[in-house]
């Protein structure tokens, strides 16, 4: 993972926008002008072309630089990574190589786990009851491990003696549809390759990861795969099944600025997000929106007040989802849900009373 690359991505993905709109205003007063003016717009144009281009240039040689003389900390460059794949992960062209995230299993420092027989050395003690975490959008894996003083589920899953947690990672920039595609056929990987008899598999996702989820259990029952008929339980803390607001906000936002020329490229730089974030407009999963048989779902929604009920609680949600989405009430018929108090999104995987509920759920 390259922290220079991430720095060069940013500031490319943010130049292009500034540059598009000062020629647009350049160019409004330059057509007032007339003619008398077409010499020195001729100058101006291959002038602020060539302090933008060395912007781009500098930000790349400090990018270089960075690359070489400072050794940031691994959670700060999973951290940087993840931003990067969540805006831009479905473009980030030829930065790949070095930002690209792979749909894969991590353990519980982020390393990544080779799925094959070397998931024995991985998981020493492991159970027939698997579990599977899986985050949401521009974040990694240590959602689930806590913060301050406050354990989270993952450090509850270590502590039963019949459950195995395994942790995933992917580029949540990229389409809902296509990780759950790759996170169906991961699963179906780790169904086979499992050092002991698989008993029953529990799928919990934070945010958009509760949309994964659902996307690959739809796409391992098109495909067939065997892990499927082995899921008992599917749990998604604060994801957008109906779409989330910001995103909806978002796109209007988008679509207002593309009407002037001064701010369409302003416009652009909006639309350029990446097609993950886009689909958490309407919670869009692929093909399939329903929930599959045969398995439980429960669902957990977040208030910013402390009464569940409170008008203004249902209206802020957890200040990214609103409970009717999370729940999926108007459109989903989820076994149970739950809506906590007082809870932010980014709180919901290690709140006490969550964790207590989730592992009521998922308990063998």
């Amino acid at each position: 993972m390259s922290m220079g690359s991430a720095i060069t991505l940013a500031v490319e993905r943010i130049i292009d926008p500034v540059e598009g709109m000062h020629q647009a205003i350049a160019g409004k007063w330059f057509s007032a002008v007339g003619p008398p003016g077409r010499p020195v717009r001729a100058v101006h144009d291959k002038t602020t072309h060539a302090v933008y281009q060395s912007v781009r240039v500098g930000a790349a040689a400090v990018g270089g630089l960075l690359d070489v003389a400072v050794k940031p900390k691994p959670a700060l460059t999973e951290r940087v990574q993840a931003y990067a794949n969540g805006l831009w992960g479905d473009r980030l062209g030829r930065h790949r190589p070095r930002l690209g995230i792979s749909m894969s299993a991590r353990d519980r420092s982020g390393d990544q786990i080779d799925i094959g027989p070397e998931l024995a050395d991985a998981y020493p003690a492991a159970t027939g009851h698997i579990v599977l975490l899986v985050h949401g959008l521009v974040d990694t894996e240590r959602c689930w491990h806590g913060a301050a003083n406050q354990s989270g589920l993952l450090d509850a899953i270590e502590k039963h003696r019949r459950l195995t947690p395994v942790l995933v990672r992917y580029n949540s920039g990229q389409e809902v549809a296509l990780n759950g595609q790759l996170l169906a056929e991961l699963v179906e990987d780790l169904h086979g390759n499992w050092p002991v008899p698989v008993d029953s598999i529990s799928l919990v996702g934070h945010s958009m990861g509760g949309l994964v989820i659902r996307s690959a259990c739809a796409s391992a029952h098109k495909q067939g795969q065997r892990w499927i008929d082995d899921t008992t339980d599917v749990v998604a803390l604060g994801s957008p099944h109906l779409g989330t607001p910001l995103e909806k906000f978002v796109a209007a936002t988008a679509a207002g600025l593309g009407i002037a020329p001064e701010t369409r490229p302003l416009a652009e730089f909006l639309d350029r997000r990446s097609l993950g974030i886009k689909n958490l407009r309407f919670g869009d999963v692929g093909e399939s929106a329903g929930l599959p048989p045969g398995i439980d779902h429960h669902f957990v929604a977040g208030v910013v007040t402390t009464d569940p009920d409170h008008p203004i609680g249902r209206a802020m949600g957890d200040l990214i989802v609103r409970p009717g989405s999370a729940t999926g009430a108007r459109r989903l018929s989820p076994t149970s849900t739950h809506v906590a108090g007082n809870a932010r999104h980014s709180a919901l995987p290690h709140r006490p009373d969550v964790v207590i509920r989730v592992m009521g759920w998922i308990e063998p």
